[in-house]
């Protein structure tokens, strides 16, 4: 406890420190280091930082760090500098160069959304604080992420709203999307459902009968794309093998760019909580979102246009791996109805 009391007391010499300075040291930031999470959805919803960033220090050198999980996001990205895969489970030794390594760098600003060691030990002029209070009505993941920056850089009001995003994609990724959906017979220009069916955890997936009732639903009126890794192929096979030719199976035949070119030229994607979720937010693309046990208020969509479908079961959300009463009636009890009726409202809309 020690330790963290001296840390404490060095974060609020540094706060003080920082409120001294002209702000018009803020434009000498030169050199960031981004320090994000390991969830391919974690690090979705930080994404809107790096945005930010990049926004505001259009000449600033970006040092990525993520966990191997999430590193296809920053891969091949012209938008970062350097990348750098951090293991957690590294030996102790690796990790200490890693961080000899980086001191050297010498960064004007750290942002280490882990709040580890590196984040509170790295000298930097601005930084996030691992022991930031965050106000109790800042509720979603995304915007405690902005607010951490905000902080750091002691804006006193939000950053401008960021137009350009931070997943690169080629011309040979929309070259390949383009001639995925000509094969498959799918018009572009008409209005295009996905369907992202699984889930990290099972007790936040919708059974695949239901799914499989919903694609074929929708079949009738708009071509279905079902998405997913390669590892989620017999579910996807399952669901299409049960359902009309006019749903179509693509899980396992896109990277991250080619999904996010495919994403950006679909009308509605429905979704339970995963990283798709997150991915289709931040693209700004209507979501149907399917809630169980998992907090909407912290995770839900945030695209413009969404609706959230939620069972009336007294218990959610128990953000639990699993169910107390291994009944996951949060998810069962959704009716392929509710479904139906938030996509209309938002095709319409």
């Amino acid at each position: 406890m020690k330790f963290f009391h001296c840390l404490r007391k060095n974060e609020r010499s540094r706060e003080k420190a920082n409120q001294s300075q002209p702000l018009g040291d803020l434009m000498m930031i030169k050199k960031v280091l981004f320090f994000t999470l390991s969830n391919f959805g974690d690090v979705i919803l930080t994404l809107p930082v790096l945005d930010t960033l990049r926004q505001e220090y259009p000449q600033a050198l970006i040092t990525v760090m993520v966990g191997p999980r999430a590193a296809g996001v920053f891969s091949n990205n012209p938008y970062v500098n350097n990348l750098i895969i951090y293991d957690k489970h590294a030996p102790l030794r690796e990790k200490m160069r890693l961080f000899f390594k980086l001191k050297d760098e010498d960064f004007d600003l750290v942002v280490d959304l882990r709040n580890t060691l590196y984040g509170a030990l790295l000298p930097a002029r601005f930084r996030t604080s691992p022991f930031l209070h965050m106000p109790s009505h800042i509720r979603h993941m995304k915007e405690r992420n902005l607010y951490r920056l905000i902080k750091a850089l002691r804006y006193k009001q939000p950053c401008k709203e960021v137009k350009e995003k931070s997943i690169y994609i080629t011309s040979e990724d929309q070259d390949y999307i383009n001639t995925l959906l000509r094969e498959k017979g799918i018009n572009p220009q008409k209005k295009i459902i996905i369907v992202s069916p699984a889930t990290g955890g099972k007790t936040r997936r919708w059974p695949r009968e239901n799914f499989i009732q919903l694609c074929q639903s929708l079949a009738g009126d708009y071509p279905v794309i079902l998405i997913g890794r390669q590892q989620d192929k017999d579910l996807t096979g399952f669901i299409k093998a049960k359902t009309s030719n006019r749903v179509f199976d693509f899980a396992g035949l896109t990277n991250l760019a080619q999904l996010t070119s495919l994403l950006k030229r679909v009308s509605l994607v429905v979704v339970c909580d995963t990283g798709i979720l997150q991915l289709t937010s931040y693209l700004d693309i209507p979501i149907v979102g399917l809630f169980g046990p998992s907090d909407e208020h912290r995770y839900g969509p945030w695209s413009d246009r969404f609706r959230i479908v939620t069972a009336s079961v007294t218990c959610r959300p128990c953000r639990r791996p699993d169910c107390r009463f291994h009944t996951n009636e949060c998810m069962k009890k959704i009716s392929i109805n509710q479904v139906l009726d938030s996509i209309d409202e938002l095709l319409k809309s």
